[in-house]
């Protein structure tokens, strides 16, 4: 491959990182393309080229420092979290443990981490709802802080009898996924030829633990364009996802009641095609998310 053409792949990947909102991914490409034609020198007005990708850096990196800068998100009275609860959770039918569990994933879907954690350990007592409070618990480690904390849990529950070896093995492999899943450098690796992607049959809600999803823009400016968007939580067949204020087009997507019938999702035991129908698309006012959106998907078969 010749020095230009290295170039423009570069640039490509860097200007894909940026808008998928990859930031710290997109500042490493634009590096390279500096490097590049410092080191080769056989670019004619290297020096422009230069300059124009240095300007790109400066933008990436006035990004980083806002997001960076935002505060958290606060955490609202428990008499304000008990009406969330009782507003935006279903109950109905449902054993204490398992109304408990969806009170609390319901609050960490509106930022309540703090009390929403403090609820799902209390639940790892019980045989019953142990593993989904597990999970949840490491899913609002990463949609809170980062991996980083989820991967310190785990190792955590390691060193106690509260879990089975074979129930750490299936932990493990969930945070696995996602652990695999965010090395956005492979996304080659994660996709799949949609003939080779497996359907499955999902009845009463029941679906495997869905780690992440991937949607192919039809239309518009970024038309062809994948974008792989970490699953946050996930209640029986519904999804939630949070998408960044600025990837417009991708938002444009997913209106309430749009029904998307080419999506691929990965799960732990499989990666599977399927439709999502938007249940709910909230724009988040306040914290580190301000602007962003909170968008639940109903997942159906294809």
């Amino acid at each position: 491959m010749d020095i230009k053409e290295r170039l423009k792949n570069l640039l490509e990947t860097a200007t894909l990182y940026r808008t998928q909102g990859l930031l710290f991914e997109a500042k490493r490409k634009y590096e390279d393309v500096l490097t590049l034609i410092q080191e080769t020198g056989l670019i004619k007005d290297g020096q422009n080229l230069i300059d124009i990708i240095s300007k790109k850096i400066s933008g990436v990196k006035q990004d980083i420092e806002k997001i960076e800068k935002q505060p958290s998100l606060p955490e609202v009275s428990e008499e304000v979290q008990d009406v969330i609860k009782e507003l935006f959770s279903d109950t109905t039918g449902k054993d204490k443990d398992a109304a408990t569990l969806e009170g609390a994933i319901t609050l960490a879907k509106f930022g309540q981490f703090d009390r929403a954690l403090k609820e799902l350990n209390e639940l790892l007592k019980n045989d019953s709802v142990r593993m989904n409070a597990a999970k949840n618990i490491l899913r609002c480690h990463m949609a809170r802080t980062s991996i980083e904390d989820a991967v310190i849990q785990f190792q955590k529950w390691q060193s106690t009898d509260i879990f089975t070896q074979n129930q750490l093995v299936t932990i493990r492999l969930f945070l696995e996924v996602f652990r695999f899943d965010n090395f956005k450098d492979n996304i080659s690796m994660q996709l799949k030829n949609p003939a080779h992607v497996e359907k499955i049959e999902i009845t009463d809600g029941e679906v495997p633990d869905i780690c992440s999803m991937i949607i192919t823009l039809d239309k518009g400016p970024l038309k062809g364009v994948t974008f792989i968007l970490d699953v946050r939580f996930q209640l029986g067949n519904v999804i939630t996802l949070f998408i960044e204020e600025h990837k417009e087009e991708l938002l444009e997507s997913f209106e309430v009641g749009k029904l998307n019938d080419n999506l691929q999702f990965n799960t732990t035991v499989a990666v599977f095609k399927g439709k999502g129908e938007v249940s709910e698309k909230i724009r988040m006012d306040s914290g580190s998310r301000q602007g962003d959106y909170r968008v639940d998907i109903q997942v159906m078969s294809s």
